[in-house]
This record gives structure tokens, sequence and C-alpha cells, in this order.
């Protein structure tokens, strides 16, 4: 069985209908944030107090900014689907992907949630952050030299 990576049954179709449903999950999570962390600070802490509100402080730019790159992934992928992998367009929108990552990164590194994880999560955001700038540059060059060879006669 042979699974194809792109057309109108294949991979990159799959993963747009998940990006389709990990926006929604995340909308329904976002509005539901407050509630859940209650519940997670009554199971894991005796009390939040003032640690509630800095958490939120976190969590809800953080929630914004993967739904943010959701949607810049799909966009991504609609793009590979139809034939046009390499464009500034696509290179812009792994740009805004690497400014999301350095915004969560910058927010854990912060030390508002106090978590000994939080400081490590900040770090790989920022590795993230640095890496989809390379390949947002990557897909940039490759767009400008497809640009000139479709030029060149």
């Amino acid at each position: 069985m042979k699974i194809s990576i792109i057309g109108r049954r294949s991979l990159v179709s799959l993963l747009e209908k998940l990006c389709w449903l990990l926006l929604f999950a995340g909308l329904v999570v976002s509005v539901a944030l407050p509630w859940i962390l209650d519940y997670y600070g009554r199971i894991y802490w005796q009390d939040l107090g003032s640690d509630y509100i800095r958490i939120l402080l976190v969590l809800y730019p953080s929630a914004v900014m993967a739904l943010l790159v959701i949607w810049q992934l799909r966009k991504i992928l609609v793009n590979v689907n139809s034939g046009s992998p390499f464009s500034l367009e696509n290179a812009r929108r792994v740009k805004t992907v690497s400014v999301c990552c350095l915004i969560v990164g910058i927010l854990f590194l912060l030390g508002i949630v106090p978590s000994l994880l939080a400081p490590m999560l900040g770090l790989a955001f920022l590795f993230l952050s640095s890496l989809a700038l390379v390949l947002s540059e990557l897909v940039k060059q490759a767009a400008l030299y497809k640009e000139e060879n479709d030029l060149t006669i």
C-alpha cells in the first residue's frame, strides 16, 4: 500500500484536516482555560493564589500564538498541496511561526509560571524559533531561485 504525500487523498490533505481539528480543540481549551487551571490547581496545589493570574497571563498569549501557528501551518499545507511549496508567501508564514515561538519562549523564560519545566519549555521554544527562522530563509531563497528559473528561457 503506497501512501501519496501530495494530492487529493494524501498525507498533506490529512494534515490539513488535522489542523482544523487542532484549531477547534485549541479554541475550546482556550475558552475553558480558567476552569481547567482551577481544576488542575486544586489537584496538584492546595491553593494557586496569586499564581493563578500569573499563569493565565502566560497561557492565554501562548494559546493565541499556538492557534496562529496552526493557522499558518494549515495555509502552508494548502500551498504545498496546490503545487507551490516554495513561495515568498510560505517564507513569510514560516517567519510568522518563528515570531510566535519566540514570544512563547520569552513568556516561559520570564519565569511567571511557578514550575521547573517552564524555563526548559522557554529554551525549547527559543530553539524552535531559531530553526523556523532558518527554514523561513531557506524557503525564501528557494522561492527566489524558482522565480529566477521560471523567468529563464
